[in-house]
């Protein structure tokens, strides 16, 4: 079993995941007693059951754009990790779509409240990493497995991945795998193992082109093939983002370890520049979470630095999930309107 911390602290992670898991439940148990809060829009809600990326920022984007070509206007409703206004993802969502509604804050059901009192137009809620967010009743519950890092079989933290037992996949409406690079069999019947059901869908995240920190510039994503790269990656799972990397380029010869939401200055950036050149990089693939942080502080670098442009592809099941995604609309606004 992997977990986020080192194999020397088994010992400490296990009995830490001993008071987590007891932790978890008490509060399953103390949600369960509780009606859940409506907040008189329909609520679609993107999440997952383990620590670390597992891609809900493309696809809470995707349903966004879905959205609004089905002719709706939603906003997306996030904690806003560590950061409020400026955490990462809020700084995401507001660069890849312009002009959406934002309600940031721990209380959702409040921020959201607050959102539509100068956003009357609004009339569907999107909920950004909302799996454990039980407070507030939602009309369609995504949860996303990344097949590069299932940890269906994992401990709780710290000791394994999973934010709560792989059994809660029994309460979402629906679950979506991402990263695949395949329809994968053995994966599919663990899933329905927990959750009851198939997954609904087999999606990747597909690189469409990659963009310069310097001047905007644009490339085609053959313009890695010949390059040696460092790759910088404060998200909890590196390892996606880097083995994507390796199938397009030369070689990866630098991979810092960064924290989860990694925060940066210029004097940080710098250090990670020289040790990149050091390793040989001829150009530096930057994850667009961390872009969001290190494009503000105008570095300069002989090297480039890029972020890759990502999309939502699907291998399987788009139709099924754009269903499910209508019905909960319609459910959610018969519900609101009785």
């Amino acid at each position: 079993m992997s977990g986020p911390l080192p194999m020397w602290m088994h010992p400490v992670a296990a009995a830490a995941s001993v008071g987590y898991g007891a932790v978890i439940r008490a509060r399953a148990n103390r949600m369960r007693r509780r009606l859940a809060m409506d907040c008189g829009l329909p609520v679609i809600s993107v999440g997952n059951i383990t620590a670390g990326g597992t891609g809900k920022t493309p696809v809470t984007q995707w349903i966004a754009r879905v959205l609004q070509a089905s002719g709706h206007t939603p906003m997306i409703a996030l904690r806003g990790h560590k950061g409020g206004e400026k955490a990462d993802e809020v700084l995401e969502h507001r660069a890849a779509l312009p002009g959406i509604v934002l309600a940031v804050g721990a209380d959702r059901a409040q921020r959201i409240a607050a959102a539509r009192v100068n956003n009357s137009m609004c009339d569907v809620v999107v909920l950004d990493d909302g799996f454990q967010h039980v407070q507030l009743r939602r009309d369609c519950d995504l949860v996303l497995i990344d097949a590069t890092r299932p940890a269906l079989d994992d401990g709780l933290l710290p000791l394994g991945w999973l934010r709560e037992p792989a059994s809660s996949l029994r309460r979402a409406s629906g679950v979506i795998v991402t990263r695949a690079l395949k329809v994968d069999d053995e994966l599919s019947h663990n899933i329905i193992k927990l959750h009851g059901q198939a997954p609904l869908a087999w999606c990747r995240h597909a690189w469409t082109g990659l963009e310069g920190i310097d001047a905007g510039a644009v490339h085609e994503v053959s313009w890695l093939r010949r390059k040696r790269v460092a790759v910088w990656a404060g998200t909890g799972n590196p390892r996606a983002i880097v083995e994507q990397t390796e199938s397009l380029t030369a070689a990866v010869v630098h991979v810092p370890r960064l924290a989860d939401h990694a925060q940066w200055d210029a004097p940080k950036v710098a250090r990670l520049l020289q040790q990149a050149q050091d390793a040989g990089a001829d150009a530096v693939i930057v994850t667009p979470k961390d872009w969001m942080k290190i494009a503000p502080l105008g570095v300069q670098s002989e090297l480039p630095l890029v972020r890759p442009r990502l999309a939502i592809e699907f291998l399987q099941g788009e139709s099924v999930v754009l269903e499910q995604l209508a019905r909960a609309v319609r459910v959610g606004q018969s519900r609101c309107h009785r």
